[in-house]
């Protein structure tokens, strides 16, 4: 089961990846890469987004093939759901804001349900005390 979270986590992970490298892709057909009021320096909220989203799937990916605690997998679970309401959002924004940009919607899509599934197997870690 601890590989099976393990997995999940890596693939969130490597969504929100894929989502930010899928959120340049505009550059290639003439949209400004410029935001609006831009310094050339990236804002620290940007960089906690970034652990937070990114960082934390990362960490939770590798602690999840050594740690066994039942405290451990209870904050992972709730990690793992506050991202998944998080990916539901996003995707349902993305639906009413940017329907065109498939790509976007195909990766949120794909993300919503390894957070289904990384919730659905947290909860059968939890309740089976299963390694």
């Amino acid at each position: 089961m601890k590989l099976k979270i393990s997995l999940l986590w890596l693939f969130l992970a490597v969504g929100f990846i894929l989502h930010h490298i899928y959120g340049l892709f505009g550059v290639y057909y003439h949209e400004s890469l410029m935001m609006e009021g831009a310094t050339g320096e990236v804002p620290l909220i940007h960089h906690i987004y970034r652990i937070l989203f990114e960082g934390i799937a990362l960490i939770f990916c590798l602690l999840s093939l050594e740690i066994t605690a039942k405290l451990y997998k209870w904050v992972a679970f709730v990690w793992a759901i506050l991202l998944g309401g998080y990916n539901v959002y996003h995707l349902v924004a993305s639906f009413m804001y940017e329907a065109s940009n498939i790509s976007e919607i195909l990766i949120l899509g794909w993300m919503v349900a390894v957070s289904a599934l990384l919730i659905l197997n947290g909860y059968k870690w939890i309740k089976n005390g299963q390694e």
